[in-house]
């Protein structure tokens, strides 16, 4: 698992999110304008930001919730691109910037508040991949959300950890690492099996994720300044030193 742990990530994706010019936020622009300008590359969410936060002028209520759930249909259509440039990242975008109390520059007008409450129906729609989106979207609701979201999701199983461990198939005699010995008969919980490990898709790990990636990011630069953890096919992932309790438990359930 080389370090891209997302502190990397979420500041290249936040990145992506600033305005390249400030001036065309306060142009008038229609909504089919707006909806347009999702689809391409430069400033693509900036129209639909400055819409919702009625940075040029007032709109009318009907208009404004019509609109942002056009964007939330999108931000739901697993059908259409996430990945960073695509239109359900650039619609969630959108909406996160629209529902940020102080969203700085560029970004002038008032906060559409209800553009929370629609990224969080969104995910609990379906749509699991938004849920650093909602952390995002407001400093106070959104950690707490993810927060609420972790702790009412259930734990995933503490897989086994042994030395010589690493690689085997289920039936496969562990050996001590120098091979002088056989240690056992490696017997996991078929969750814990290499290459089918379904606890990383579990909300406690994703949400957990969205939590503690600061954290885990800090502790692995210290520990590994400017490089990747490193990695064997033998040994189990090395946990990084310094992290508090609860965060290393989820780091050894998840990681």
């Amino acid at each position: 698992m080389k370090r891209t742990l997302t502190t990397t990530a979420a500041l290249a994706a936040l990145a992506w999110l600033l305005p390249s010019t400030t001036a065309s936020a306060q142009e008038e622009t229609t909504i089919e304008e707006a909806l347009e300008a999702l689809q391409r590359k430069k400033d693509p969410h900036l129209p639909a930001v400055a819409i919702l936060r009625q940075a040029s002028g007032p709109r009318p209520e009907a208009e404004l919730d019509a609109f942002a759930d056009r964007l939330a249909g999108m931000v739901a259509d697993t059908t259409l691109p996430r990945q960073p440039g695509g239109v359900r990242w650039n619609a969630a975008g959108a909406l996160m910037i629209a529902a940020i109390p102080k969203a700085g520059v560029g970004y002038e007008g008032t906060p559409y508040l209800r553009a929370f409450d629609l990224l969080v129906q969104v995910y609990e729609g379906g749509a699991d991949d938004v849920l650093r989106t909602i952390r995002l979207a407001d400093p106070e609701r959104g950690p707490a959300y993810v927060r609420e979201v972790f702790e009412r999701s259930e734990r995933p199983t503490l897989c086994p950890v042994m030395p010589g461990s690493m690689g085997l198939r289920p039936g496969d005699t562990i050996w001590a690492v120098d091979g002088s010995e056989p240690l056992g008969v490696w017997d996991p919980p078929p969750e814990c099996v290499r290459g089918s490990r379904t606890f990383h898709k579990t909300t406690w790990c994703k949400a957990g994720w969205v939590l503690y990636e600061k954290i885990v990011g800090d502790a692995s630069d210290r520990m590994w300044p400017g490089g990747g953890i490193p990695m064997s096919t033998h040994q189990p992932t090395p946990v990084p030193d310094g992290l508090p309790e609860h965060v290393e438990d989820w780091y050894r359930r998840c990681r």
